[in-house]
């Protein structure tokens, strides 16, 4: 049985600088393609698909990213440097291109290397690597790092199989995480739109003021709601604009 052993970052991995493209083709608006940059990644490592920048000029063909490949950020602007050193898989493109940035470090895995993509992933979130990182930042205001200091760091690395079923679970996990999330998001995007439609445009009242059932409710939830506005709580209530007033400050 293959034990695990003290492994040095850059005797497996290259890291590959990313290209300066020419700032005149930058633009805020979806054209061209997309340049990825250090606003990208989420704090702990992973893709943030927002706030993205785009690129609509020559492009060298080594600076197209692939799916599925393995950036770090190496410059980070934020007081304490949140996402610096971190990683983040290139996503599915869904038909645009997704381009390497000068300060994005491409990670690649040297041929003969017996190493996991996501296991290094799960390996550049942990505690020991951001420390590493952030003992050897340079700079002020904007902390930078580089691909050498990355290289230095020295892990674990256990035999190829059982990187990959620890890689497996951390993934797993991840994934019902995310859904959590999107769940969540969800529900609360749904609970907006049922709050201001019953209380801030009042469909229910209005539907039974029209002689109709109101739309997604039960009829013992239909009957809490009055037929008509003129002297009842809700038309006081909608004159005064409380209702709209707490609503403001309920999606605030």
């Amino acid at each position: 049985m293959r034990k695990w052993v003290e492994t040095k970052l850059g005797d497996v991995v290259d890291i590959k600088h990313g290209y300066a493209f020419d700032g005149k083709y930058f633009y805020d608006e979806p054209v061209g393609d997309i340049l990825l940059t250090p606003g990208n990644f989420a704090v702990g490592g992973g893709f943030k698909p927002d706030k993205f920048k785009y690129y609509d000029g020559p492009v060298p063909a080594d600076f197209v990213l692939e799916e599925g490949d393995l950036l770090i950020t190496m410059t980070d602007l934020s007081k304490n440097a949140d996402t610096l050193g971190y990683p983040a898989f290139v996503p599915e493109s869904h038909g645009k291109r997704f381009l390497h940035n000068q300060r994005l470090g491409k990670v690649e895995i040297l041929p003969g290397a017996r190493l996991s993509r996501r296991f290094l992933y799960y390996r550049l979130c942990t505690r020991e690597y951001r420390n590493e990182i952030l003992a050897s930042a340079t700079g002020t205001t904007v902390k930078h790092t580089s691909p050498e200091r990355i290289k230095r760091f020295e892990f674990l690395c256990s035999p190829l199989s059982e990187q990959e079923a620890i890689a497996d679970i951390l993934g797993a996990l991840d994934d019902k995480i995310e859904l959590n999330r999107r769940m969540n998001e969800t529900l609360e995007a749904t609970a907006r739109a049922i709050f201001k439609s019953w209380f801030v445009d009042f469909d229910p009242v209005r539907a039974k003021a029209e002689g109709r059932q109101p739309a997604g409710m039960d009829a013992a939830t239909a009957a809490l709601f009055p037929s008509e506005f003129e002297n009842s709580p809700w038309a006081r209530f909608r004159r005064g604009g409380r209702l709209s007033h707490l609503m403001k400050l309920r999606i605030s």
